[in-house]
């Protein structure tokens, strides 16, 4: 573990050492090789290894794809500033160039990480690169946080518990290691690098057992908050008395950020009409040469607020698709219903479909108000009025072209899991986490993945 945090700095410094050496070219003046350019590339990356540390960015596989872009956003800002103020960057940058150098840190440290995650990657599920684990108590709620590690959860292996009572015993096969009483015997025994504690086994006295056991042992002690679909930018602690509560801020839609998302929209899907131009061409002489029928498809769908409207798509079925399904039992009104293998689909619809390009004529939805660039997928009216209780709490933002659902697995998740993606999108809404889920979707497109 040590090594890849080791392996992952080496990187991070020479990204930094590239990017201050294009910027130093594009400047009217390009600094000369002297004692200003040595300063620059000695201590660019000693700082910014130092702010991406500040930043937990090298907690490697305890951090979430979503926590480690937040950070990354953040520490890239941060560190590009400081780098050009404390290296002397003479004369002072003007905006555009201070925009364009974090561009360009942001790019290149995302190139980097992801090039160093796609090699590592495999190595994650060995047990030396995961944290050995103990985790406090026997009962349902510790199984279930030994479960969530299995198999590569977040970087933690679970060794076994250890029991509140000398009793006490575990039914799902994992051993149990000692008693409470024995927890720093326990850690010495078995190497222990990190101890769970889950909300059964909090009591003050064991907490504070647990504590000094793991700050004399020093490693890490963690706390299951049990609030799955908070992000952690949204929490905190604060101290109340001789308790310690843990605050989740509210993820209000405020008009204020509301009319951010919508900026943000506006912006997005006009620059993805340009960029999508020839597609949105091609697609449509494809679809009106091939098969008989309307270029666009158009259904009515539910928005915020339960609002109904028209939805746009290219038509990637036949004219009359309804034979297709003649002697077969479907139940259209099923949540998130989508089929494989598809017989209503043309030649060229599987195509259009498989690349996700039939979504592309949705971008005027967001141009008109009708969806976002990412929110709730739109779901058939007929959908939302058989399961109006269960899809209801979806329909608090507008729906969007893509989701938190479709960049973790598209079509591969059932409807329950959908839903529940759904809400954790909701409750932590973020400009910067739209722009994190397009370019996973992005991602997803180009990999095809969960694509029917």
């Amino acid at each position: 573990m040590r090594r890849s945090r080791e392996a992952l700095a080496v990187l991070d410094s020479v990204c930094i050492v590239a990017v201050m050496l294009t910027a130093a070219s594009t400047r009217a003046e390009p600094l000369a090789l002297d004692a200003r350019l040595l300063l620059l590339l000695v201590l660019s990356p000693l700082l910014w290894v130092a702010v991406f540390r500040a930043f937990g960015l090298y907690r490697l596989s305890q951090l979430s794809l979503w926590d480690g872009f937040r950070r990354l956003f953040g520490a890239t800002g941060v560190g590009v500033i400081l780098v050009m103020l404390l290296t002397q960057w003479n004369p002072p940058p003007s905006r555009s160039v201070l925009a364009m150098t974090w561009f360009l840190a942001l790019s290149f440290s995302m190139v980097g990480r992801g090039l160093f995650r796609w090699a590592v990657g495999p190595l994650m599920t060995e047990e030396r690169l995961r944290l050995r684990t103990a985790i406090v108590g026997t009962g349902p709620e510790s199984q279930h946080v030994a479960h969530a590690f299995s198999p590569g959860g977040r970087g933690y292996v679970p060794i076994g518990y250890v029991a509140m009572e000398p009793d006490d015993a575990a039914a799902d096969g994992l051993p149990v290691l000692g008693s409470l009483g024995e927890i720093e015997a326990i850690i010495a025994r078995e190497e222990i690098e990190c101890v769970f504690l889950p909300p059964a086994g909090r009591g003050t006295n064991d907490v504070l057992l647990v504590s000094r056991a793991c700050r004399r042992a020093n490693i890490e002690m963690r706390v299951w908050a049990d609030v799955p679909t908070i992000l952690a930018g949204r929490a905190s602690f604060q101290p109340i008395d001789d308790v310690t509560a843990l605050a989740i801020a509210p993820a209000r839609f405020t008009r204020l950020r509301s009319a951010m998302k919508r900026s943000f929209d506006l912006i997005a899907a006009s620059v993805a009409l340009v960029l999508a131009s020839p597609f949105l061409a091609a697609v449509a002489i494809a679809i009106r040469s091939t098969s008989r029928g309307p270029i666009l498809f158009r259904q009515q769908r539910v928005t915020k607020d339960g609002r109904v409207f028209r939805m746009l798509k290219f038509r990637t079925m036949f004219d009359d698709p309804k034979h297709a399904f003649e002697g077969k039992t479907v139940d259209l009104t099923k949540p998130f219903f989508k089929m494989r293998d598809d017989p209503r689909l043309t030649r060229v619809g599987r195509v259009v479909r498989r690349w996700s390009l039939d979504e592309l004529p949705q971008l005027l939805n967001v141009l008109r108000g009708d969806m976002s660039m990412v929110g709730p997928r739109p779901l058939p009216v007929e959908q939302v009025a058989a399961n109006l209780e269960f899809l209801e709490s979806r329909h608090e933002v507008r729906c969007g072209i893509t989701g938190w659902w479709q960049v973790s697995g598209r079509s591969d998740i059932d409807s329950e899991e959908a839903l529940r993606l759904d809400q954790y999108y909701i409750e932590n809404w973020a400009v910067g986490l739209d722009a994190y889920i397009l370019l996973r979707t992005l991602g997803a497109v180009l990999a095809r993945k969960g694509a029917w």
